[in-house]
């Protein structure tokens, strides 16, 4: 079973009936502090709430407002088809290395005071229908980064789930890389570009220190960077994909490696080749790394 990085217990707590008033869920600020654990967290302190989409009408039905949650630990799990019981989401530590917990659940905490600190710095904030944050393990020796979400992700709130979502996953399967095993995967930009345009310079500029607090806080052993628009915000380089791939390079020590972006392999099915042979290297990479080794349950 993998670690889970978020709780959805309080959600299931208002959907399925709790020891509190379901009055109190009249108002947003209510409604997002009950994602939470039951401890303080930066959801009580913030207004801005990256996931909840409620608009406050006294005539909205108690259903309409919980139409816009979307659990929280559904940034570590890509695929939810029923809400399981709290019990069943509950962390487990027997497939962890015990000496490696205190680390993972010191990850796992600063990734959700990350979360719930949210952004509305640009005018992406405006347009989008979530934030996505990212998804995998918050312990997770392999980050994928990508460019950032697509009309997809801006509905699921998960990175990488529409048809280059399901491209990266077999990528990453043909060389042992699971998002809910061994991966951590994130956009530089959380929210989506109007008509999936590219991003632009102001707006990576204003969303780029996010994400390297996710690589802060993960602590990656080796980070794969999905297409020319991740390269350049996280090398500080102007070179060409064909310039960059093949070879590793280094963000803060971290050894990083540039292939094509899957979306650009689905338009253009002659990349395939290449970015096959620098999946090999990158697994090449991972294994003198000790990658594989560390993963093993």
């Amino acid at each position: 079973m993998p670690d889970f990085i978020f709780s959805s217990k309080a959600a299931l707590d208002i959907l399925f009936g709790s020891d509190n008033n379901i009055s109190e869920i009249a108002s947003p600020q209510k409604t997002a502090g009950a994602l939470s654990y039951p401890e303080k967290t930066p959801a009580q302190s913030h207004t801005a709430k990256p996931t909840v989409s409620i608009v406050a009408k006294d005539k909205q039905t108690i259903s309409s407002r919980l139409s816009g949650l979307k659990t929280i630990d559904q940034l570590d799990v890509p695929v939810r088809t029923g809400f399981k019981s709290p019990a069943s989401q509950s962390v487990s530590a027997d497939n962890r290395n015990p000496e490696s917990s205190e680390t993972f659940d010191q990850k796992r905490a600063a990734l959700r005071v990350l979360y719930y600190e949210g952004c509305t710095k640009c005018v992406l904030a405006k347009t989008r229908k979530t934030y996505v944050f990212g998804e995998g393990r918050a312990d997770g020796p392999v980050m994928v980064i990508g460019e950032a979400p697509g009309a997809d992700e801006d509905d699921q709130g998960l990175p990488f789930v529409g048809a280059a979502g399901q491209l990266l996953n077999s990528m990453l399967a043909a060389i042992d890389l699971d998002r809910k095993k061994n991966v951590f995967i994130a956009n530089i930009l959380k929210c989506r570009p109007p008509e999936n345009r590219n991003p632009e310079s102001s707006e990576i500029i204003t969303c780029l220190p996010i994400i390297k607090k996710q690589i802060d806080i993960i602590k990656p052993k080796a980070i794969l960077l999905l297409g020319r628009i991740a390269a350049h915000s996280l090398l500080s380089t102007t070179d060409s994909i064909s310039a960059m791939r093949g070879k590793t390079h280094l963000y803060n020590n971290i050894p990083s490696m540039v292939i094509y972006h899957p979306a650009a392999l689905l338009r253009n099915p002659g990349y395939k080749r290449p970015a096959w042979e620098d999946l090999q290297k990158f697994q090449k990479l991972l294994t003198d790394l000790g990658v594989y080794e560390s993963t093993k349950l």
